[in-house]
């Protein structure tokens, strides 16, 4: 597993569990851990953001406003995900923006802003996250795919979950994306790295294969 990769589903899957959890004063955080944002920082980030993206307004507010702490002298990451501001035949629309600063008493730059859309199905009462320019079809696809080659890939019959929580890109390849699998209340347990034949229609489950990511590899 990349340092990209291994990062953004550990990323994914802290918001996921700091949501779930509504805490307002975690612990003292260890590295990496989300601590949340002070309100004027995040207002900071918002108006930001409404400059660049005017439909944010139809949104009530944050969902999860987090920052990571780190070491001395490290530019500090920050993820804030709004709730949904549109909604099309059940479909959610909501902002996502990844953001850093270099030192406390500088602003927040959100340089990476994607739509987060929440798709319900008929399988489960969680909606699945979606990240990335995908179609709802392909993500469907991509969903059923990745469950097949689960339940085959586990042969001799362990546990293994069974609610879609998450389908992002495979930064830097084209065609591929990862599916996270796990529980609304522990997060991500367990990535499938999906692949398209080249070639093919996506929202087709067919053409697509995919492989349990290995936490342990390079």
């Amino acid at each position: 597993m990349t340092a990209q990769l291994r990062r953004a589903l550990l990323i994914s899957a802290s918001v996921l569990l700091w949501a779930a959890a509504g805490a307002d004063e975690p612990a003292a955080p260890r590295p990496e851990e989300p601590v949340p944002l002070p309100d004027n920082e995040l207002r900071q980030i918002t108006v930001s953001l409404l400059e660049r993206y005017p439909e944010l307004a139809g949104s009530p507010g944050a969902k999860v406003a987090v920052a990571y702490q780190g070491g001395p002298g490290t530019t500090t990451p920050a993820t804030v995900i709004y709730y949904p501001h549109y909604e099309h035949r059940g479909v959610k629309e909501a902002l996502q923006a990844r953001c850093r600063r270099t030192l406390p008493s500088t602003s927040w730059t959100c340089d990476e802003v994607e739509i987060r859309r929440y798709l319900q199905l008929a399988s489960q009462d969680f909606e699945v996250r979606v990240l990335g320019e995908l179609s709802s079809e392909t993500a469907f696809a991509l969903i059923e795919a990745s469950r097949r080659d689960l339940s085959a890939g586990v042969a001799d019959g362990s546990a293994t979950p069974t609610t879609a929580v998450m389908v992002m890109p495979h930064h830097g390849a084209a065609g591929e994306y990862i599916v996270g699998w796990g529980t609304p209340d522990e997060g991500i347990q367990l990535a499938m790295h999906a692949r398209l034949a080249n070639g093919t229609d996506p929202t087709d489950p067919g053409n697509w294969r995919a492989s349990i990511v290995d936490p342990s590899a390079p």
